[in-house]
């Protein structure tokens, strides 16, 4: 990648209360992947209560989870993508569905809701994926369980859920009949705009700079997923793509964009490079997933404790609080998110349930409720629950129980109460300097592969230069979170530390600009990496 102009030595800027609150940052029309989320769970729903098997046809709902996970990527890879997501889902299902069939409600079934939320935590956290996290591979192992300890069959269960799966990858690749170029043109788009506005700031800012950075990673792992640049198509998305890049690089805006192959970047790292490296019980993710899996066993035990049949929203909230990240402002509002949207989305379960819907009513409902997920969970999420938690009571098959409905209502609200208060209170209890660690661990990082980035020189090799990038694009996020928990140690350190990142984008850009590719004065930047 490439360097700002100049140095980043102010402090990133420590976000409002209130904009956390309620921020709706854009993130363009989304009506499309909404359509296809709902058609995901429409198509096998309305065709399993046509054949005659309304009460199973809820239990689709946990395979098409899957189709959240594909939005955004090009179609050339997306079919795989939803499909893994699936197996993942179906793996969760699957272990759920056994707990369920042979232990009651308790703590085992806390502890095995637990791990998975811990795997997916660090999975998702590991590879940098984004919305929609791992929230819904804990869900589904959840709801499975609640599914046959309600007395549903667990090959009935499986069934719809893979059912669902399979229409996940079909309606996923629906839009590449209408403009199969449009996931990695929206990329470049991103990138473009998010490099507009580093440059063109008058503050250059740890947060711009970070943003700008990923966005153009983000893009040209957009492209090489599609296959132009390997291929030779779409060379405009790869010059615009280009141009973006050498502005970031602060290269002369007017000059030429054309380079040999071999200086094209390179995606993101592969999978094995990503999960082994957050190994380290210093890592972001690593870290995350130790708070996550402490949350997410006392919040579920406590529920057992106080006397909850069914502890998996406990469960389920704290791990929607702790998979946020070591970023205690962020996590704090994450928890009024979830507190809030829960309570609305709860009193709409109510509402709903009080109109007793079935059949196709119901299936379209939940296809609604799916819709209105995809649109906003990149969004809001306190908005987000509001529809999330509807449509994860009605997928475990809790519309098929007997009784009134207000008293499972109160129970998840207390639950909820639970989870919050516990992940709030893990934050603090559990690693608590967390923060400092991943500071001192991602700058040992980008100096890491800054080195191996100069054991190639005269011509470092680009995987070499990939793996700087992705290192420092680390380090930036991990400033940001010390300064939200700890200002006055996070302003001690940062200079340095801003330094070393500045120092790593300006190895990338000796790199990038060489115009016979051979880095030039080795010995200063072997010095200024502690070589």
């Amino acid at each position: 990648m490439g360097s700002s102009p100049e140095p980043v030595e102010q402090l990133p800027r420590v976000a409002g209360f209130r904009a956390l609150m309620f921020a709706l940052p854009p993130v363009g029309r989304r009506w499309s992947a909404g359509l296809r989320a709902a058609a995901a769970v429409a198509v096998p729903g309305v065709a399993l209560v046509l054949a005659g098997a309304s009460a199973s046809a809820l239990f689709v709902t946990l395979g098409t989870f899957a189709v959240l996970y594909g939005e955004g990527r090009p179609y050339r890879v997306r079919a795989g993508v939803v499909a893994t997501a699936g197996a993942g889902l179906l793996a969760a299902a699957a272990l759920g569905a056994s707990v369920g069939t042979v232990v009651p409600p308790g703590p085992v079934s806390v502890l095995v809701v637990s791990v998975v939320a811990v795997l997916a935590t660090y999975v998702v956290d590991a590879l940098r994926l984004g919305p929609p996290g791992p929230l819904f591979f804990a869900l589904v192992c959840a709801g499975a369980q609640a599914a046959v300890e309600a007395g549903a069959r667990p090959w009935v269960v499986l069934g719809c859920a893979a059912a669902g799966v399979g229409s996940s990858v079909v309606v996923s690749m629906a839009g590449v009949l209408a403009d199969r170029t449009k996931p990695e043109r929206a990329a470049v788009e991103r990138a473009v705009r998010a490099v507009d506005a580093f440059v063109s700031a008058e503050r250059k800012t740890a947060e711009t700079r970070h943003a700008a950075g990923a966005a153009v990673s983000a893009a040209w792992t957009a492209l090489h997923d599609a296959g132009h640049p390997r291929r030779g198509t779409r060379p405009d998305l790869v010059e615009t793509l280009l141009a973006a890049h050498r502005r970031f690089a602060d290269a002369s805006p007017g000059e030429a964009v054309e380079l040999p192959p071999g200086k094209l970047p390179l995606p993101r790292p592969n999978i094995g490079y990503r999960l082994r490296r957050a190994v380290p019980l210093r890592s972001h993710a690593a870290l995350t997933a130790l708070r996550v899996g402490a949350g997410c066993v006392v919040a579920g035990e406590l529920a057992v404790a106080v006397g909850f049949g069914r502890p998996h929203w406990a469960v389920l909230s704290a791990l929607v609080v702790l998979q946020q990240g070591l970023d205690r402002r962020r996590t704090n509002v994450r928890a009024l998110h979830r507190f809030a949207g829960t309570a609305a989305g709860l009193v709409l379960f109510g509402l709903v349930m009080m109109l007793a819907p079935s059949g196709v009513v119901l299936i379209l409902i939940l296809a609604v409720l799916q819709f209105c997920v995809e649109l906003v969970v990149p969004r809001n999420y306190a908005v987000a629950t509001v529809v999330i938690t509807p449509l994860a009571l009605l997928s475990a098959g809790v519309a098929s129980q007997p009784g009134p409905v207000w008293p499972a209502v109160a129970d998840r609200f207390a639950q909820t109460a639970i989870g919050v208060v516990v992940a709030v209170a893990v934050q603090y209890a559990v690693a608590p300097r967390a923060h400092r660690k991943t500071l001192d661990w991602t700058g040992s990082r980008v100096r890491a592969a800054a080195r191996a980035v100069l054991a190639g020189a005269p011509i470092p090799r680009a995987a070499a230069r990939r793996d700087l990038q992705f290192e420092l694009e680390g380090a930036t996020r991990a400033g940001v979170d010390s300064v939200h928990n700890e200002p006055g140690w996070a302003a001690e350190r940062w200079p340095a530390h801003a330094a070393l990142v500045h120092d790593g984008y300006d190895l990338l850009q000796a790199c990038w600009s060489a115009p016979d590719g051979q880095l030039r004065d080795v010995a200063r930047w072997e010095r200024a990496f502690g070589r």
